[in-house]
């Protein structure tokens, strides 16, 4: 497909690939790694919990940790959308000099974190049986252990969404050391806590909730000493958020946080349709490999932050070679790093739901089939999210966002209720790779319709 002169698309370079530079390929995988060991440490606070709730709480209290995983979803929204238009506004704004501007784009993350933060802790702390209910506990006992952990990690709100839109200002300071420490600490002390108020306290689900909240604030404190650096780029200075557009600010994340709700959305789905479709047992299986997801995802993750930093620093600067290479190690890593986590998932699943409940469960096997699914889903998911954080890079907020809608909301809620109505269980956990299967087919199938053009590279 044509385009104006002087443009070219990224689909039609993949035809005709040359050699990415060393140092782009470098700066991708340092970007990755930095990402992904970040990423991996916050799941681990929440792989931990609920190895604790599974070996110890018993089914019903995993089958409630799981009923409760899209609390933390909804918490990432936002700062997710803050997270994202921090890096990729700020990075925009430093390519170019413009210093004052990307520390306004920060100090607008900071203040609405703090507000946010006071609504959701309130929510958490008064009505947590209601937001229990929202997110399709049915009643009960995994009703009253949903609200009992809910209650618990509200404390950890401010916390959390902090740590969260901390992590891409360390990242573009360089500030690796701080990022690994400031989640190693979390994950340690999170595993402390847990092994606490397990044995010693008894606090049950409230307390495993309050040592998340515990862990994040401890984790955040690590992250509070990049502020005496004297050299820091970023300063919590209000004043410099004048004249700034907020709109585009926000416009810039927002596909971060839509993609959330999303997936929000579709959690509270497919709970609703495992609790009616196939019962507690099928739940606490769901909820296992929602747990496992957290951390194999984190490549994901990963991957994805690596596409769009690179993207967003090489269009700010009119480099198309650079967005081209940012994409195409993108895929490249989709089928390569990402794959050898997958693969290590899909056979070493038995093992691995073992640590979360026995062999002699009812939800064991149920538990390896939907991990086993979860990892053939992955590379299609790394494959297509970094086509995602491309579009988002380059500015294609909407494109980006209707693509991920598409596939974590629409294509994903029909394919767990058709195959779900199918063949029960077995198609629920089919769905996470299906539902990826054919937005990746899509993409191909209609792949004019995605082609966009890239800038020319500015004389140096």
């Amino acid at each position: 497909m044509p385009f104006q002169s002087g443009f070219t698309t990224a689909s039609d370079k993949l035809k005709k690939p040359r050699i990415i530079p060393a140092e782009t390929r470098k700066l991708f995988l340092e970007t990755m790694f930095v990402l992904i060991i970040a990423e991996m440490a916050d799941a681990l606070c929440g792989v931990i919990d609920a190895m604790y709730v599974g070996k110890f709480l018993g089914s019903d209290a995993m089958a409630a940790h799981g009923v409760s995983a899209p609390v933390f979803t909804f918490l990432c929204i936002f700062s997710y959308l803050l997270a994202a238009g921090i890096q990729h506004s700020s990075s925009i704004a430093i390519s170019k000099g413009q210093f004052r501007e990307a520390n306004g784009f920060f100090n607008i993350a900071v203040l609405a974190v703090l507000a946010l933060s006071v609504v959701f802790t309130a929510v958490g702390l008064t009505a947590p049986s209601w937001t229990a209910t929202m997110l399709g506990s049915g009643g009960g006992d995994i009703n009253l252990l949903a609200g009992q952990y809910l209650r618990g990690i509200a404390p950890g709100t401010a916390p959390l969404l902090l740590f969260l839109i901390l992590v891409p200002i360390l990242q573009i300071e360089g500030k690796w050391g701080l990022i690994h420490a400031g989640s190693i600490v979390m994950a340690v002390s999170d595993i402390a806590l847990d092994y606490i108020n397990i044995h010693y306290i008894h606090g049950g689900m409230f307390g495993m909730g309050m040592a998340t909240s515990i862990s994040y604030t401890l984790g955040l404190a690590v992250f509070l000493f990049y502020f005496a650096d004297k050299d820091r780029r970023f300063r919590l200075r209000p004043n410099d958020i004048r004249g700034l557009s907020l709109p585009k600010f926000f416009a810039e994340g927002l596909p971060a946080g839509v993609r959330m709700v999303a997936r929000m959305l579709s959690l509270v789905i497919i709970n609703l349709l495992t609790i009616n479709m196939a019962g507690a047992v099928a739940m606490a299986a769901i909820a296992i490999q929602r747990n496992i997801s957290t951390v194999v995802i984190s490549a994901v993750v990963g991957l994805c932050g690596a596409v769009l930093t690179l993207t967003s620093a090489s269009y700010g600067k009119g480099d198309s070679e650079g967005i081209e290479d940012a994409l195409r190690l993108g895929y490249r890593h989709s089928f390569g790093v990402v794959a050898i986590f997958a693969t290590l998932l899909f056979f070493l699943a038995s093992p691995i739901v073992s640590l979360y409940i026995p062999r002699a469960d009812s939800s064991f096997s149920l538990a390896v089939k939907a991990v086993r699914w979860l990892a053939v889903s992955m590379p299609l998911l790394a494959w297509n999210w970094s086509f995602g954080s491309y579009l988002h890079g380059i500015g294609r907020i909407s494109l980006s966002t209707g693509l991920f809608i598409l596939g974590e909301l629409i294509v994903q809620s029909f394919t767990a209720t058709a195959l779900g109505f199918a063949w029960g269980a077995d198609g629920i956990f089919a769905s996470f790779a299906v539902s990826q299967a054919i937005i990746l087919l899509v993409l191909i199938l209609y792949r004019p319709i995605f082609l966009v053009p890239l800038p020319k590279k500015k004389p140096e």
